[in-house]
């Protein structure tokens, strides 16, 4: 499979469909066979209602958490119920609650609530209550229809588009899942361009990693649509999108399950999943990091360990250095972190097991240069000594520390 550098094109399994009348845009994107519905728009409540009742659906289960509830999830809760009994479950939002107990509650309540094989999921929200809406719908009735209504970029841009549904444990992020299709995907970039700065600047880091680590004829566009202010347009947000579909679209074609090439997709994950785990269990008043802001400093830590290891020149090392000053990310964010916490996540990692390796060594993703992956013939994961990984951390965090910059969290 040949991923250097191309030009942006159309991906066979991502198709636009003529505008429909209503103003919507159409796309798809195939995965295992089957293809995925995905429709773009600005102020598309009634029209999300409507996609969702062509499914005939004799009950809705509607997941979200407490915040998405108030502002989105809720009101389309409401349209469902006038024609098919709807259930709203949420929970509190954090990281901290993607974990087996939520599921558990969920199950135990949509249950009472009498789904049946006809009934159908539906995740309101960000990549948190999408994985725990997924793994819902998949583990009931051994798998119920999901149809995800993502509210951030992150979830519109990267969580959303895939088969992965997992849930955490206190070890590492994503250790309990499964894999589970959805319907369709149903985004409103008036409801997702209406995040805090900080929420659209984490968004937009899944999009910069995917052309760093896979389609570098990206960077260009993205240099022109990247800002600090993280004042985003509907219209940015859409282009975001669509350079995210074209990349993921033709991975998941390729490699729905994303075992081989789509581990690329992890780019930063490593030590990024290490730092929000570490950042979610920070005391009160603390900010904990995000999902985009932890991958995009794992970005630049997987950068400085492929850099220590002789693999990457500076030149690459400085346009992830580049791009992420771009979006806004600071290292400052990492204040209060501790690096023993950090490694000891990155030990339970969830790619542990792709390749052998002893004790002593990290499997991550790492690149020669930009759009240019390592071992493709290993599925694209390399095997690094703890203490190249360890140094890249300790220098990571202590830059965090000593950081004056001040466009942390806003």
């Amino acid at each position: 499979m040949d991923l250097q550098a191309r030009e942006p094109a159309a991906a066979a399994d991502a198709t636009a469909a003529p505008p429909l009348p209503s103003g919507l845009r159409e796309r798809s994107f195939d995965i295992a066979g089957k293809r995925v519905r995905v429709v773009l728009g600005e102020h598309i409540e009634a029209e999300m209602a409507a996609a969702l009742a062509e499914l005939d659906a004799d009950r809705f289960v509607v997941v979200t958490d407490a915040r998405v509830a108030e502002l989105a999830a809720g009101a389309l809760a409401e349209r469902l119920e006038r024609t098919t009994p709807t259930l709203l479950l949420s929970h509190p939002p954090g990281e901290e609650f993607k974990n087996l107990a939520t599921l558990s509650r969920f199950v135990d309540l949509a249950l009472d609530f009498g789904v049946t094989r006809r009934s159908v999921v539906v995740a309101v929200g960000g990549g948190i209550p999408g994985n725990i809406a997924g793994v819902l719908a998949g583990l009931l009735f051994r798998g119920l229809r999901l149809v995800h209504v993502p509210t951030t970029v992150i979830a519109a841009c990267d969580s959303v588009l895939s088969v992965k549904q997992a849930v955490n444990t206190g070890h590492a992020k994503n250790t309990v899942g499964l894999y589970h299709i959805p319907e369709a995907v149903l985004v409103d970039l008036a409801v997702v361009a209406n995040g805090s700065p900080r929420d659209l600047r984490s968004g937009t880091c899944e999009t910069v990693k995917n052309a760093l680590a896979i389609e570098p004829a990206q960077i260009p566009r993205l240099r022109r649509l990247l800002r600090r202010e993280a004042d985003y347009s509907p219209a940015d947000l859409g282009e975001i999108f669509e350079l995210s579909l074209a990349v993921k679209g033709r991975l998941l074609l390729e490699d729905p399950y994303e075992k081989h090439a789509g581990v690329l997709l992890e780019y930063g994950h490593t030590v990024g999943h290490a730092l929000e785990l570490a950042g979610a269990g920070r005391g009160p008043g603390g900010d904990m990091i995000k999902h985009g802001e932890a991958v995009a400093l794992g970005m630049t830590a997987a950068a400085d360990v492929a850099h220590r290891a002789g693999l990457l020149d500076a030149e690459g090392l400085a346009v992830h250095e580049e791009l992420i000053d771009r979006i806004g990310i600071c290292r400052c964010l990492t204040v209060g972190i501790a690096p023993e916490t950090v490694l000891h996540h990155i030990a339970y990692d969830n790619k542990r097991g792709y390749r052998s390796c002893d004790g002593s060594e990290v499997t991550m993703v790492l690149l020669r240069a930009v759009g240019a992956p390592l071992n493709a013939e290993q599925r694209y994961l390399t095997p690094v000594p703890q203490t190249l990984v360890a140094a890249a951390v300790h220098d990571l965090l202590r830059r965090g520390k000593e950081c004056t910059a001040g466009h942390g969290p806003s």
